[in-house]
């Protein structure tokens, strides 16, 4: 009896945490199907009339959205990848390599860590600024390109690979390239792939950086062009249909990323390499 109520009650309080977390997204998918004028008289029910006119109102070649998610999925798979190769490569560094002062590099990178990201911002701005960056993609892009978090995660993770592989692997002739190519990466595949999907969630919901540095509407992400958007005829006030259908269109890829690299998170770290 205290067995099944034990269950009963983490049953139902799954089952609450389940509706709490999924009701805003519920709200936005019926909200995108109301029209700007419906939306400001029936904010929180199920559409009056299902339309599809948000959803249009995307391509309206005068807002250019279609060009802000083509520029966010520019600049969040391009730091993604190259995030994941550069912290793999650092990480096995700094977990298989011995070379002098490791342990008070890796240690002064993790002090890095306790310092918010605002702060470096107006040095970075000038920087990127001297380089003649600011109002492109790139400037977007390679201030994520080595997140400390990540290298942290990864290390953590190549420390638990066997020496015996890697040693073996160089009896058999493997350089250095070939072991972190053919042996480290495959191995790792399971940490790579959680933190792909840990970066890109990152990259595409960045706001702050991206609204500093991208000044015109060609280089804007997704997620700075759809606050902004406001009804034409008065000036400021905010469409919330097209921005909820905005929102909608903004959580396909991430939702496909998380599809393709899920798997990543339970794959064994050495099932098919000591074979």
């Amino acid at each position: 009896m205290n067995k099944r109520l034990s269950s009963l009650f983490s049953n139902l309080a799954c089952a609450i945490a389940a509706v709490v977390f999924c009701a805003p997204f519920v709200q936005m998918l019926l909200n995108a199907f109301k029209s700007n004028d419906e939306i400001m008289s029936n904010p929180g029910g199920a559409p009056i009339r299902w339309t599809w006119e948000s959803f249009a109102d995307l391509a309206d070649p005068h807002r250019s959205l279609l060009r802000d998610l083509a520029n966010s999925i520019v600049i969040a798979g391009a730091g993604t990848f190259a995030a994941v190769i550069l912290c793999a490569a650092a990480g096995y560094a700094f977990a298989k390599l011995h070379f002098p002062g490791r342990n008070l590099c890796f240690a002064a990178l993790l002090a890095t860590m306790m310092v918010p990201p605002e702060v470096i911002y107006p040095g970075q701005f000038l920087m990127f600024s001297r380089l003649g960056l600011i109002d492109t993609l790139a400037v977007q892009v390679l201030p994520t390109i080595t997140p400390v978090f990540g290298l942290f995660l990864i290390r953590q993770y190549m420390l638990s690979i066997p020496d015996e592989l890697l040693d073996a692997a160089r009896i058999d002739g493997a350089g250095p390239f070939t072991l972190f190519a053919r042996i480290v990466l495959p191995v790792s595949a399971p940490v790579l792939g959680a933190f792909a999907i840990l970066h890109f969630l990152a990259e595409w919901n960045a706001y702050l950086w991206p609204s500093m540095v991208a000044t015109s509407d060609r280089v804007k992400p997704i997620m700075v062009a759809l606050p902004q958007l406001v009804d034409p005829t008065i000036g400021f006030l905010p469409i919330y249909g097209t921005i909820m259908a905005g929102c909608v269109v903004a959580t396909l890829p991430l939702l496909a990323v998380y599809l393709r690299f899920r798997d990543s998170f339970l794959a064994s770290a050495t099932a098919g390499s000591i074979k």
